[in-house]
């Protein structure tokens, strides 16, 4: 958000219960964002999202513990896996809800590597147990919105900001490389 040039206050919601999983991964990332965004609705505008790192029919939530976070990043690494940011904006009456999803290939991690990363403590606030921007390097290669695996895609977000209110917005260097911000170049 800041990167945008938006004032803004966080403030933490209660984690939503999962829904069932019998739902398509996009639909259960939107879900959780609006269960997040309805806890706040009538503060102004508010904005939620919920990332969902997924493989095959498996989502990798933020580890509980260390030996989580080793677990989560072997069965990653060397292979690709889905990114999927459910993002919900209330304003007033009205509630935007969109699914952004990037397709991500982890490098093929050594086992020093995972276990001086989780040792550092990064990974144990991420869904998925990594973070693409950190110092770890951890992805080989993406396709899709380098927001969204960081956790909020800019080029969604400000779209749906300017359904609501009069937002003008600058899009960071890393959002240059996205095919959707080239599409949507002519908009901001």
């Amino acid at each position: 958000m800041r990167s945008l040039g938006l004032d803004f206050q966080i403030v933490e919601p209660e984690e939503p219960a999962h829904p069932s999983r019998s739902t398509d991964s996009a639909q259960l990332a939107e879900r959780l964002a609006v269960a997040k965004a309805l806890q706040f609705r009538g503060r102004g505008a508010v904005v939620a999202a919920d990332t969902l790192v997924v493989k095959g029919e498996k989502i990798y939530p933020k580890p509980s513990t260390e030996e989580e976070a080793r677990n989560i990043l072997r069965e990653l690494r060397g292979g690709a896996h889905e990114v999927i940011t459910g993002v919900a904006v209330a304003y007033l009456d009205r509630l935007l809800v969109s699914s952004e999803r990037t397709i991500v290939v982890m490098r093929n991690l050594s086992e020093r590597e995972i276990l001086e990363y989780v040792e550092s403590g990064a990974p144990m606030d991420k869904a998925g147990a990594y973070g693409i921007q950190d110092e770890l390097r951890p992805v080989q290669s993406f396709e899709g919105c380098y927001q969204n695996v960081v956790g909020l895609p800019l080029c969604n977000l400000t779209r749906m900001l300017r359904g609501l209110v009069e937002v003008r917005v600058t899009l960071p260097e890393e959002c240059v490389p996205c095919p959707r911000a080239r599409e949507l170049a002519g908009e901001f």
